[in-house]
């Protein structure tokens, strides 16, 4: 879902200037620097390096870790779970470009996908989801979606209202060849970050607003059978 109330980027301080310096060294060539793995690189813990950092710096901080090998590829998973679900707005953080090349440093490739900190196998995924995202206009194809309609009204009705910009909630049955990663663990957003370059239709469809009320019941019918 779109988090953010504005179209820029942002960041702290300290990750703007670790982006400035760092993020032109993250494509060579038209790929990513493949500096993990490098025996002479000091390797830190992604908890201690974070730790004394905003949310909204990580982005910079994970940049520059990246290209000075400073994490393992287990700890660059759990950094790059924890940047991408923690920062303020982290698809803005970067061009799609570059994240979408962090996930495939993290594990993520055809087979396989990112659950939370774990690489998983592809086809444990369906081979379609039905997913919602909540943006404001300009925003629809964005990496953060979720299979729950509720949290993306909640995005669209909140957000919208705190930024005086009108979100639309959008829907699509996405393939599971666009999935780079699920995340739920942290926000509870039931989150599926999507490469949406790999979808056949580049815009998605907008859901009527007259439908909203009876997604909403729809969906805490079934949350209350399930239970």
């Amino acid at each position: 879902m779109d988090r953010s109330l504005n179209d820029g980027r942002q960041f702290g301080p300290y990750g703007q200037e670790l982006f400035d310096d760092h993020v032109s060294q993250l494509l060579e060539g038209g790929g990513l620097v493949r500096r993990l793995g490098n025996a002479h690189a000091p390797r830190v813990g992604w908890a201690d390096l974070s730790a004394r950092i905003g949310r909204n710096d990580k982005p910079g901080v994970l940049f520059a870790a990246v290209i000075t090998g400073a994490l393992t590829d287990r700890e660059l998973r759990r950094g790059l779970e924890d940047t991408w679900t923690t920062c303020e707005w982290p698809g803005r953080a970067a061009d799609h470009e570059v994240w979408v090349q962090l996930f495939e440093l993290a594990g993520v490739d055809e087979d396989h996908y990112l659950h939370e900190t774990e690489v998983r196998d592809r086809a444990r995924l369906p081979e379609s989801v039905q997913l919602f995202r909540a943006a404001a206009e300009g925003h629809q194809t964005g990496f953060s979606w979720t299979t729950s309609f509720e949290r993306a009204h909640w995005f669209a009705t909140r957000l919208g209202a705190l930024g005086g910009r009108h979100h639309e909630i959008y829907e699509a049955a996405v393939p599971r060849e666009a999935v780079l990663a699920t995340f739920h663990a942290t926000r509870g957003e039931h989150e599926y970050v999507i490469d949406t370059g790999r979808l056949d239709k580049v815009i998605p469809d907008a859901v009527e607003p007259a439908e909203w009320e009876y997604l909403l019941e729809e969906e805490n019918r079934l949350r209350a059978t399930d239970e």
